[in-house]
């Protein structure tokens, strides 16, 4: 039986993909990698009793509990994400490295025996030139500066990642997320909606590394395209991109909205 590992299982894209790979007829083993059991346990009560799922609880300098975690695993979904546009954020560089880190020690263990897993590793499909040239030129600004550190941060990952060669990578590219009930998706490198569900992001990233083996999007990055009609709530949307524009102007008055509890 293959072997998935889920980073990041506790929000709301690891969620969403230990769910759907849980409830689907196809089974998995699946490894968690999480900073809380409690946590896990509490968003998904069946995490203790399901026979092919494994927990480690560690973060991101736990370097041996995270190579635990992906010691024999076939694919590697990282679903660990930065939300607010934080000035200096550098949770995906991190996650990058950490992974990395792990997959070398493991090579060094393993030797020739070792067979690198499929990382599946989410940025956004505003960092696609692709995806993003039909994006209004307004919209545009706003979604550079609004999303400014973050974006940074996924940037500087990616390309950390590439320089990698010998880890097949894919980088699935969703637009807005957003808390829906699945409406059905398509893999696209052509083009991508307004908007997708964390559920839909969660088949889809699984399609990526499943399909022809993972082969056929090794390499490449992949959009995720809603083919339903999602239910966007943009007042959400708003208020996050006027805090986010807050932080890449004026870093100070960010921090202030912070320790009032206004920001996303």
């Amino acid at each position: 039986m293959p072997s998935y590992a889920i980073l990041g299982v506790t929000g709301s894209t690891g969620s969403s993909l230990l769910r759907y790979l849980h409830e689907r007829p196809v089974k998995v083993n699946i490894n968690l990698y999480a900073r809380s059991a409690p946590k896990v346990e509490s968003l998904h009560p069946y995490v203790k009793t399901a026979e092919n799922i494994q927990s480690f609880v560690g973060d991101l300098s736990s370097a041996d509990v995270l190579k635990n975690c992906l010691r024999n695993t076939d694919v590697i979904f990282s679903a660990i994400a930065q939300n607010s546009n934080e000035p200096g954020c550098s949770i995906a560089q991190r996650t990058a490295h950490s992974i990395v880190c792990a997959l070398e020690a493991l090579r060094k263990d393993e030797g020739p025996t070792f067979k690198c897993p499929i990382l599946v590793f989410l940025t956004s499909a505003s960092l696609n030139p692709t995806f993003s040239e039909s994006t209004p030129r307004l919209l545009h600004w706003v979604l550079e500066r609004g999303c400014y550190y973050i974006y940074e941060d996924l940037r500087k990952s990616i390309k950390y990642l590439k320089e990698q060669s010998w880890i097949p990578l894919i980088t699935a590219e969703p637009p807005a997320l957003i808390k829906d009930i699945p409406r059905g998706y398509e893999l696209s490198q052509e083009e991508v909606m307004p908007g997708i569900s964390y559920d839909d992001l969660a088949r889809g990233m699984v399609q990526m590394a499943e399909e022809d083996g993972g082969n056929k999007w090794v390499g490449k990055g992949v959009g995720i395209k809603a083919t339903g009609k999602v239910k966007m709530d943009y007042l959400p949307l708003i208020w996050y991109l006027v805090t986010g524009l807050v932080a890449y102007f004026s870093p100070a008055a960010w921090k202030l909205l912070q320790r009032a509890g206004l920001n996303p």
